[in-house]
């Protein structure tokens, strides 16, 4: 359904594009730079500049690997929590929170006893409230997960395989954020694009670059 949806999207962007062609050349400045600023690329065809191609090229582009990324994400999560259910045993009837699930990774079960979380808590308890038995109890009973929270991994193995799934999902979801950051620089790049060759100011460039952790990088420059 998603990718039905996606595909729709791209369609209505080349459509657009495609008949902003026939759009009348005494269109001002302004209405350029909208419309690229909603569709990159868009003022440029209007004002009848190819360059909007590398916009709405990069634009496609960047919508679809973003939609990738979020789609990876979502089976990631999916897949860590089937996982976890089978080799952790945790309780699939109620809701469980991503900290819980941070947790899972980092502690082969959630009771008192060795490695468990639960034991976690208790020696944070007595380090924080080392004489005062009655703190202690109360921080323990705050933060403790319950019996129905249970989790227990089968063995250690199991725990570093789903540890590798739950980084997968962060590592997702950052791309897709940084894509994100990449899409609204199209948009303002191609506006000012708009403005350069509708005004004809041929001094005025910008452009975009993603460094090595995917975060766009934006430069505007102007030659006096």
């Amino acid at each position: 359904m998603n990718t039905v949806f996606n595909r729709k999207i791209l369609l209505i962007l080349i459509l657009l594009s495609i008949t902003s062609f026939t759009v009348a050349k005494e269109v001002n400045i302004k209405t350029h730079m909208l419309r690229s600023a909603l569709i990159p690329g868009w003022g440029e065809f209007a004002a009848g500049n190819k360059s909007g191609f590398i916009f709405l090229a990069s634009e496609i582009m960047l919508l679809s690997s973003r939609f990738y990324f979020l789609e990876e994400a979502d089976l990631k999560a999916k897949a860590s929590y089937n996982y976890a259910v089978k080799y952790a045993h945790i309780n699939p009837n109620i809701n469980l929170s991503d900290e819980y699930y941070h947790y899972m990774s980092r502690y082969m079960n959630s009771g008192f006893n060795a490695g468990g979380y639960n034991a976690y808590i208790v020696e944070i308890a007595k380090a924080r409230f080392p004489d005062d038995q009655e703190a202690q109890t109360q921080y323990i009973e705050e933060n403790k997960y319950s019996d129905d929270e249970y989790w227990g991994w089968d063995d250690s193995t199991k725990q570093k395989k789903y540890s590798i799934l739950r980084k997968r999902i962060t590592q997702y979801g950052d791309y897709a954020k940084a894509i994100t950051g990449a899409v609204i620089a199209n948009h303002i790049i191609s506006a000012l694009n708009a403005f350069k060759v509708s005004s004809r100011l041929k001094n005025l460039n910008a452009h975009i670059q993603l460094d090595s952790n995917l975060n766009p990088i934006f430069t505007l420059q102007y030659r006096f």
